[in-house]
């Protein structure tokens, strides 16, 4: 038989993959202890220089930047207008969110779909909400109330509002008066509720708010079922719009904001010195994931996680690299 040759490791092999575990390992921390974002500090960064169009979405590009090592000046008064558009608080968010539906059902918008970006309450370091979609629903009410009040106030909507617990243990509430029904936490259980508020008049106005139905893909199975009966109440949903939407979330390795207040567009912001705000792109239509990556391929060339991770290291430890 013929004996196995042994050959020595290369250093230099052994030296980038203990190099790539530390970097993976120290991503992990650095995301484990983030800052949690909240309303006092807005998140995001600066203004547009070029842009392209690609499938209805505005791209902006930004050839030689980096997250987070903004290399441009960002124009005060520009930043000042991206700041007015960010809520700082849940009131400044329910309010937002009371003038899109407004100007929306004065455009005959009765069907309308809103997402709240809600106040964290109890968080802990290791869950930001413990409580589940109870204590999300202890956040989610007084801002629901709030814009239910001002727009009974606004539309002249003689009445009180009569909430409803639908589901107790997914915390789905409604509260109707006699031209509005808004629903906080809507699931597929819920559907025929949402069918039942359709079918009272198409000059009803019915409010969907922070969804928690997953509508399916790759990788799940719909809430929704399949064949006609899913079909069916995709067909529905379709007819509710985003007239108000304020969310938050990881991806790239960035902060990212998307908003969108009824009749402006979608805007797609990153942040990462919660200071300035970096607009990367606009839609007419929510962005997918698909969309955001591709704004931040456009904006960001040639960046990612790990090449920042070799650049910060090597700038912390005085070219250790």
């Amino acid at each position: 038989m013929r004996p196995i040759r042994r050959t020595a490791a290369d250093p230099r092999a052994t030296w980038c993959i203990a190099l790539t575990l530390a970097a993976i390992i120290c991503v992990g921390v650095v995301n484990l202890h983030e800052k949690r974002e909240s309303f006092s500090e807005p998140l995001g960064y600066g203004m547009r220089t070029t842009s392209t169009r690609s499938h209805g979405v505005s791209l902006v590009k930004r050839p030689g930047m980096m997250l987070g090592r903004p290399s441009f000046s960002v124009r005060s008064e520009d930043q000042a207008s991206i700041m007015r558009e960010i809520p700082r608080d849940s009131d400044e968010t329910a309010n937002q969110a009371f003038e899109a539906v407004n100007e929306g059902f004065k455009d005959g918008k009765t069907r309308q779909q809103v997402e709240l970006l809600l106040p964290l309450i109890g968080a802990t370091d290791l869950d930001d909400w413990p409580g589940g979609i109870r204590q999300q629903f202890k956040a989610a009410s007084p801002m629901c109330e709030s814009i239910l009040r001002n727009l009974r106030r606004e539309l002249g909507f003689a009445g009180t509002f009569t909430p409803t617990i639908l589901d107790d243990g997914d915390a789905t509430a409604a509260w109707e008066s006699e031209k509005i029904t808004a629903i906080l936490f809507p699931t597929a259980e819920t559907m025929d509720y949402i069918k039942n508020a359709v079918g009272k008049g198409s000059d009803r106005l019915v409010l969907l708010i922070n969804p928690q139905w997953n509508k399916g893909g790759s990788n799940f199975v719909s809430d929704f079922g399949w064949g006609a009966a899913k079909e069916a109440t995709e067909k529905l949903l379709s007819t509710f719009e985003f007239t108000y939407s304020f969310e938050q979330r990881k991806q790239g390795g960035a902060n990212i904001k998307l908003i969108r207040s009824y009749p402006k567009p979608w805007k797609v912001m990153v942040t990462e010195d919660d200071q300035n705000f970096d607009v990367i792109g606009e839609a007419e239509k929510r962005p997918s994931y698909k969309d955001v990556e591709l704004m931040l391929k456009t904006a960001y060339p040639d960046q990612n996680i790990f090449s920042r991770f070799l650049k910060e290291i090597e700038t912390k430890k005085g070219g250790l690299l």
